[in-house]
C-alpha cells in the first residue's frame, strides 16, 4: 500500500476525502490527516510517505509553500494539488514543482478521485520498476535531453563531426534522433521579447520545457518525425521530408507552424517568430541551411512578431536619419511636457515606419532610439524635482535586451509614457507643482521673451510671492533658471544644426544677437562661435 498524507486547513473537504474514497481497493491508505500545513511539514520531513495531496491556499505554509519545503528538504513524494482558483498562475507554480495533477474543488467528485488514483498507482508502479541503475543512467539522458541535443548541435554548427557518420549513429541512439532521410527543411524560431518571456518562467530551462511540450504535442499529432534544438533564446525545428514538390512542402510545414504559433501563444503567453530556410539534400546542405539562418539573424530586425518568414536576404541602407533629428527631440518633448500621450506615439511610430520602409541598417536604428531617449531626458533634467531613475532600467533593456524594430518601438514608447507619467505625479505635488507648472510654461515658450510678470500672471499670483517661492522651492531664482534652459538649448542648436547665432537667438526669444552673445559667454565661459568650432560642427 502507498501511504497518502492529506493537508488542507478546510475540514469539510478531509472529511470527504477520508470517507468517501476508497483508498484500499486502488493501492493507497490514509496515513495521515492535517488541517495545520506547519505540522504537517514537520510530520512528512521525517517519514515515510509516498503521496502528498494538498490544498494550494492556506495559512501559515500554502500548497507550493510546503511542497516546496519537502523538496529542499530531499522528500521525494507524489504531489496532487486542490484549489479553488481555475489561474494560469496556479497551474505554472505547480507545474515548476513537477506536480503529478492540479485539481479544482468545484469539480472534484468521487470518480475523478478514483480515475487519479488509477493513473497515479500506475505511475508510481512504473517509477518503482525502473528505479535500477541503468534506469537512472536512461532518466539522466531523458531529463538533460534538451541540453544535450544544444551541444550536439552547436558541434555540427562548428564544423565538428559533419562527416563521421559512427558518431551520427551513437548521437542518434542516445538522443532519439532520426536523420536517415535524405530531405530536410530546417526553421529557426526566435522567441518574441525572449527576456521578458525567460523572466516570467523563472528559469531558461522551464521555458524550454513548456515549449517543447507544446511543438512535441503538435508534432505528433501530424506523426512528423522532426527534432528540436535550443540555442539561446530561440530554436530550430527541423522538418525531414520526401521529393514532393517545395510548394507543397512549404505549405505543409506553414500549417505546421501557425498551429505551434497560435499554441504556444494561447497556452504559455509567448510568441515567437519563425524563419524557414532553404530546404537541402543530405545531412551537410541542411547543416549548411542552419548555418545560414544563423549567420543572417540580423535579417530579424524587420520581422514582425508572431509571423512566419522565408528567408530572403535584403540588404540594408544607411540613410540620413539624422537630418532632422533635433527637430524630432524638441517635437517628442514638447508632447511628453504637454502629457500628449497620443502626439508622443503617432511621431515616434512615424519615424519608426520610415526606417522600416528604407531598411535602415538595424544598428543604427537602435543607437538613434538610445540617443533619442537619452536627450528627451537630458531636456527634462530641467525640471527642478524630475528624477530619471526610471529610465535607467529600460534604457539598459532597449541597449542589451532588443532584437527587432516591433520591440524597440514599444520599448520607446513605453519610456516616454513613464516619462508623461513622471511630470503628471509632479503636477500633483504642493508647492512642486506649481513649480512644475512653471518650468513647463518655460519650456513651452522658450522661443519668446519670458517676464517674472508673465509667469505671475500665468500662475494668478503675486511677482514678489512668486518669485521668492520659487527661489525657496529650487535654490535659484526663476530668471537664472530661463537662462539656464536658454542657454541649454542653444547649444543644442549649436552642436546639432548649421542655424546661424542670429537664427538660434531670434528662436529662443533674445531681443538682439549682441545681448544672446552675452550671456552665451558669461554662461559658458566662451563665444558661441568657439562652441560650435570645438565640438566641430
Amino acid at each position: 500500500m502507498y501511504k497518502v498524507a492529506l493537508v488542507d486547513d478546510d475540514v469539510l473537504v478531509l472529511r470527504f476525502l477520508e470517507k468517501m474514497i476508497p483508498w484500499e481497493d486502488y493501492g493507497f491508505k490514509i496515513a495521515g490527516s492535517f488541517k495545520d500545513s506547519m505540522e504537517a511539514y514537520d510530520h512528512l520531513k521525517t517519514k515515510g510517505y509516498d503521496v502528498l495531496i494538498t490544498d494550494i491556499g492556506m495559512p501559515k505554509l500554502d500548497g507550493i509553500e510546503l511542497i516546496s519545503l519537502l523538496n529542499n528538504n530531499g522528500v521525494d513524494l507524489f504531489n496532487v494539488i486542490l484549489s479553488c482558483h481555475d489561474e494560469f498562475h496556479y497551474a505554472q507554480q505547480a507545474l515548476k514543482l513537477d506536480a503529478f495533477d492540479y485539481l479544482l474543488k468545484e469539480s472534484m467528485d468521487q470518480e475523478k478521485i478514483e480515475e487519479l488514483l488509477k493513473r497515479l498507482k500506475k505511475a508510481m508502479d512504473n517509477k518503482r520498476q525502473r528505479e535500477t541503475k541503468s534506469d537512472k543512467i536512461s532518466s539522466f539522458f531523458k531529463k538533460n535531453k534538451t541540453k544535450l541535443k544544444t551541444e550536439f548541435i552547436e558541434k555540427l554548427l562548428e564544423d565538428n563531426y559533419v562527416d563521421d557518420d559512427s558518431w551520427w549513429n551513437e548521437q542518434g541512439e542516445l538522443l532519439e534522433m532520426n536523420f536517415s532521410y535524405e530531405h530536410y527543411t530546417p526553421v529557426l524560431c526566435f522567441i518574441d521579447k525572449s527576456v521578458d518571456a525567460i523572466e516570467k518562467y523563472e528559469k531558461q530551462t522551464l521555458l524550454y520545457f513548456s515549449i517543447d511540450n507544446i511543438v512535441i504535442e503538435i508534432l505528433n499529432k501530424y506523426r512528423l518525425d522532426i527534432q528540436i534544438f535550443y540555442l539561446q533564446s530561440k530554436f530550430f525545428i527541423v522538418f525531414p521530408h520526401g521529393e514532393e514538390n517545395p510548394g507543397v512542402m512549404y505549405t505543409k510545414i506553414g500549417h505546421v507552424l501557425q498551429e505551434i504559433h497560435s499554441k504556444l501563444e494561447s497556452h504559455l503567453k509567448i510568441t515567437i517568430t519563425s524563419v524557414i530556410g532553404k530546404g537541402n539534400k543530405l545531412r551537410k546542405g541542411l547543416i549548411n541551411s542552419m548555418k545560414e539562418l544563423l549567420q543572417k539573424e540580423e535579417q530579424r530586425f524587420y520581422y514582425q512578431h508572431r509571423s512566419i518568414q522565408h528567408l530572403k536576404i535584403l540588404p540594408f541602407e544607411k540613410p540620413a536619419i539624422l537630418e532632422d533629428y533635433i527637430e524630432i527631440v524638441e517635437k517628442i518633448t514638447s508632447s511628453i511636457i504637454q502629457e500628449d500621450e497620443r502626439r508622443v506615439t503617432n511621431i515616434i511610430k512615424k519615424q519608426l515606419n520610415e526606417m522600416r520602409n528604407s531598411r535602415c541598417e538595424p544598428s543604427i536604428v537602435q543607437d538613434w532610439a538610445v540617443k533619442l531617449v537619452l536627450d528627451i531626458n537630458q531636456r527634462l533634467q530641467t525640471f527642478t524635482y524630475f528624477e530619471d531613475s526610471i529610465l535607467t532600467s529600460m534604457t539598459d533593456k532597449l541597449v542589451n535586451q532588443v532584437y527587432t524594430l516591433d520591440h524597440l518601438e514599444e520599448m520607446v514608447i513605453g519610456i516616454c509614457k513613464q516619462l508623461i507619467l513622471h511630470l503628471e505625479k509632479m503636477d500633483d505635488i504642493p508647492k512642486t507643482g506649481e513649480i512644475a507648472k512653471v518650468q513647463k510654461y518655460v519650456q513651452m515658450n522658450i522661443h519668446k521673451k519670458i517676464t517674472l510678470n508673465d509667469v505671475a500672471n500665468y500662475l494668478h499670483l503675486n511677482p514678489s510671492y512668486f518669485s521668492r517661492l520659487y527661489k525657496e522651492v529650487t535654490g535659484e531664482s526663476f530668471v537664472e533658471y530661463v537662462t539656464r534652459v536658454k542657454m541649454a538649448k542653444a547649444r543644442v542648436l549649436l552642436s546639432g544644426t548649421t542655424k546661424t547665432v542670429d537664427q538660434i537667438s531670434v528662436e529662443l526669444g533674445f531681443e538682439s544677437k549682441s545681448y544672446f552673445l552675452k550671456k552665451f559667454k558669461k554662461f559658458y565661459g566662451n563665444s558661441p562661435k568657439s562652441y560650435r568650432f570645438k565640438e566641430g560642427v
